[in-house]
């Protein structure tokens, strides 16, 4: 996945990593701070192309390690960007119990925008 991070340089992507139920990490060397709330979307290429909506709040920096950036969790998701998560879960259970199923060439994404949201 790769992000734009508004704040950071809107012209910039941003690589994701670490998509769980509640969160996602995004690569970056200037994290915003923590408590800052964000706008989460992307496209997600599962079937079809899906649009990945949600908020998200920045509860923990990594900066000694690599990757340097910042966790983000999920605050509140539209029921699409819900079911679309759902999907992935699944897909990422099936890999671990299914040798077959460990491609994750349908998995895809483009484009994510997090900005950060207005108080």
């Amino acid at each position: 996945m790769s992000a734009a991070v508004t704040g950071l340089d809107p012209r910039a992507t941003t690589p994701v990593s670490d998509l769980s139920e509640s969160g996602v990490f995004v690569h970056t060397e200037t994290p915003l701070p923590i408590g800052s709330d964000i706008e989460l979307r992307f496209t997600v290429m599962l079937d079809e192309p899906v649009l990945f909506v949600g908020r998200g709040r920045v509860v923990r920096h990594q900066m000694g390690d690599e990757p340097h950036g910042m966790g983000v969790e999920f605050v509140e998701l539209e029921d699409t960007s819900r079911d679309v998560l759902g999907k992935i879960m699944l897909r990422a259970a099936a890999a671990k119990t299914d040798p077959l199923t460990r491609s994750h060439d349908s998995l895809r994404t483009h484009g994510l925008v997090a900005s950060l949201l207005s108080e």
